[in-house]
């Protein structure tokens, strides 16, 4: 049987509920599947979580979640060598990507059977306007070294996350929508808040995932304080100490308002919080889409976004929220609309909703049979 390795040295967020949802794919197309990994991530909570009751084998070769490219290919290298590998899916590549076409090009050599290799870029911009000089400069040089690896035979399909609204399919990097799946849903918000121990007599908005100063919680309370909401501010995830030392240093009516769930989130957990909050603000400054945001998409719950014109034209296309700028007054007055919103008003959804299955599919780059989609330039010998 063909083997699809699947390299992800981080164990960390939620990374491998996406190595999970490649390797359903994977195996349901008969393959199976190898984790190349890091020193002690079978030890860690999500391995638990998401992999532990799926048949995976697991190698854990790398000595740090960040490993050089060189030790990477080597690796790769060294399974084709001694096993049938198919197909090797390389997570969050974006730094891999700047000397693959060199290291893999060599690792590679003298191999009877080369591997098809497939790249996921978490940070490439896919759909941007011609005055948008600084997402050009990113995007044209990962688009050079994708065809300066895929001219050494050593990369063969690239994929970067695009926003839900964005149809298109991509020239050479292939557009994978990011999934806008949540197990828990809004209509059920009394139920899931006595079960949280969150109060049902409070306006809540929520920031989830990594709290780190990025994610810009003072930003977002100063913003219920300016547009003179009573709400509160939830901060689900594990909290940084920078995050923590402001909530610590809140006075005692601020801190009052600040509810703190600090620790690693299940899958199950996280969607539960997001569906039990009124609004979700999300306000960042990297310009692509929100997996936080399609799981408040997909649970009913409003979404307040700044700080990204992806997000924005996505929040657009499918109704979900309210665009403010990256300032107090902006998000607090968006805050304000959607809270006062109708949440029976219908959506007005202009795109069809993002899958899984169609994710993993365009970031593998094959078809609903498994088949390798247009023509595959695998090299042998």
């Amino acid at each position: 049987m063909s083997v699809t390795v699947i390299v992800e040295p981080d164990p960390g967020g939620h990374r491998f509920q996406a190595v999970l949802n490649v390797a359903v794919e994977a195996a349901r197309h008969g393959s199976e599947i190898l984790l190349l990994t890091s020193y002690g991530a079978q030890a860690t909570k999500a391995f638990d979580v998401y992999l532990a009751d799926i048949d995976l084998k697991v190698d854990e070769r790398f000595d740090q979640i960040y490993p050089p490219t060189a030790q990477i290919a080597a690796a790769v290298a060294d399974l084709a060598r001694t096993g049938d590998v198919d197909t090797v899916v390389v997570m969050d590549a974006d730094q891999s990507l700047k000397k693959w076409w060199l290291v893999a090009g060599r690792a590679f050599r003298g191999l009877s059977h080369k591997p098809r290799v497939v790249f996921m870029l978490t940070r490439y911009p896919a759909k941007l306007g011609l005055t948008d000089l600084v997402g050009w400069k990113l995007r044209i040089p990962k688009a050079g070294l994708a065809l300066a690896a895929r001219a050494t035979g050593s990369l063969h399909h690239v994929a970067g996350f695009a926003g839900r609204d964005d149809m298109s399919r991509g020239w050479i990097v292939r557009r994978a929508r990011d999934p806008e799946i949540c197990s828990a849903h809004a209509r059920d918000r009394v139920a899931l808040r006595a079960a949280l121990d969150l109060p049902q007599d409070r306006t809540i908005v929520g920031i989830y995932g990594v709290i780190e100063e990025r994610k810009n919680a003072p930003l977002i309370l100063d913003a219920l304080k300016s547009a003179d909401l009573d709400a509160d501010l939830l901060l689900a995830g594990g909290v940084r100490p920078e995050v923590w030392a402001w909530v610590n240093g809140l006075s005692a009516t601020d801190r009052a308002r600040v509810i703190v769930r600090d620790g690693f989130l299940t899958n199950e957990l996280l969607d539960q919080l997001v569906a039990a909050v009124d609004a979700v603000p999300i306000a960042l400054t990297n310009n692509g889409p929100s997996g936080i945001m399609g799981k408040a998409l997909a649970a009913g719950v409003p979404v307040v976004t700044a700080g990204s014109v992806v997000r924005a034209r996505e929040l657009v296309a499918t109704d979900g929220g309210a665009v403010a700028d990256l300032t107090p007054e902006s998000i607090g007055a968006a805050l304000r609309t959607v809270l006062e919103r109708d949440p029976d008003a219908p959506r007005h959804n202009s795109v069809p909703p993002a899958t899984i299955e169609e994710f993993t599919q365009n970031l593998l780059g094959i078809d609903a049979q498994g088949r390798v989609v247009g023509r595959n330039p695998r090299r042998r010998g």
